[in-house]
């Protein structure tokens, strides 16, 4: 191995990349191209149109140090780094080991970059990113999923749109580490203005407000997804307790339970109070009702958490149903 590295210690990456595509075959290569970039592709193929020969221990070394590479990088990115690097340093030597180890490392970090904007409304994006330069937005949008980019691109203004993809179109290898701090600036910023939302009036306060709107309330909590998933659920949890759902109409809980394992009723009514398991049995059949009383005799102690746990099962099932228009809350006025 040792040979190996001496081998090709002075060979560009680039150069190495063309001669594997070459002992890899036609057919292989064009698999690999369909995953790359266009400009990546140009800069292979020029590299690749200069080879004359292939040296046979030229190839054994770069196949080898692509099989090691492929292996490392695996683990690395599944989180085995310790085994990842024992295996680099037998093979590799410790100095060339840790050499290639950090590159991995920025390599990985890099590509998990901005991978949370991914789930952010591509207009909301757009508006948040809109003043950053050129470079910035380029910069951003080349480490999202390509149909994510596109959606925000052609959500900028003209003049925007045209300077920033010609910066992607342009834009040379981006340190790892600069990628990184552009990621974790960038969402500490998008935190802390949802965090500013959130404080001004609070989840209850928004939740409150929104079970007064009725159906409106509906296409305002798809916009708070789009930016904030974790912030939408927690708004939808505040707007309808368990409460809310005991003391919807008869025809209403008995579409719930429907839709509910009797199990779970049972310990999400475990301790309610008399009238409110009396308002829930009048919604089942007979037969429902002797399965929930067969359930309740059953159950001993019970956890608080899983009390919540299945009261959160049928408040999801509710949630469902009100969003779908099955259940009418009668909360517009």
């Amino acid at each position: 191995m040792a040979n190996d590295i001496d081998l090709l210690r002075n060979m560009p990456m680039i150069e190495k990349v063309a001669n594997f595509c070459v002992l890899i075959g036609e057919e292989a290569t064009i698999k690999i191209f369909q995953h790359l970039p266009k400009d990546v592709v140009e800069r292979i193929t020029t590299a690749i149109s200069q080879i004359r020969t292939v040296d046979k221990e030229v190839s054994l070394a770069i196949l080898s140090e692509f099989h090691v590479l492929a292996r490392s990088s695996g683990f690395i990115n599944s989180g085995g780094f310790d085994y990842a690097k024992d295996i680099l340093y037998k093979t590799l030597g410790k100095e060339e080991a840790e050499r290639i180890l950090a590159k991995l490392s920025k390599m990985h970090m890099a590509s998990q970059s901005f991978t949370y904007l991914n789930a952010i409304n591509p207009k909301q994006l757009a508006d948040f990113i809109k003043d950053e330069s050129p470079q910035t937005i380029a910069v951003i949008l080349s480490h999202m999923e390509a149909p994510k980019a596109a959606d925000v691109l052609s959500q900028l203004d003209e003049d925007v749109k045209v300077k920033v993809t010609m910066q992607m179109a342009t834009i040379k290898d981006v340190s790892p580490d600069v990628v990184r701090t552009m990621s974790v600036v960038l969402e500490k910023k998008l935190e802390s203005l949802l965090s500013s939302i959130v404080d001004v009036g609070g989840v209850k306060v928004v939740a409150d407000m929104l079970n007064r709107l009725g159906p409106k309330a509906q296409d305002i909590l798809k916009n708070i997804e789009g930016v904030d998933t974790a912030l939408s659920q927690r708004i939808k949890e505040n707007m309808f307790v368990f409460e809310d759902l005991i003391n919807l109409d008869n025809e209403y809980v008995q579409k719930i339970l429907q839709n509910v394992d009797m199990a779970d009723v049972a310990i999400a009514m475990k301790n309610s109070t008399p009238e409110d398991i009396d308002k829930v049995t009048s919604a089942m059949s007979q037969r429902a009702k002797d399965r929930f009383l067969e359930e309740s005799e059953m159950l001993i102690k019970v956890k608080i958490k899983d009390i919540e746990t299945a009261q959160r099962k049928m408040l999801d099932v509710a949630q469902k149903m009100i969003e779908d228009g099955v259940i009418d809350r009668g909360m517009e006025e």
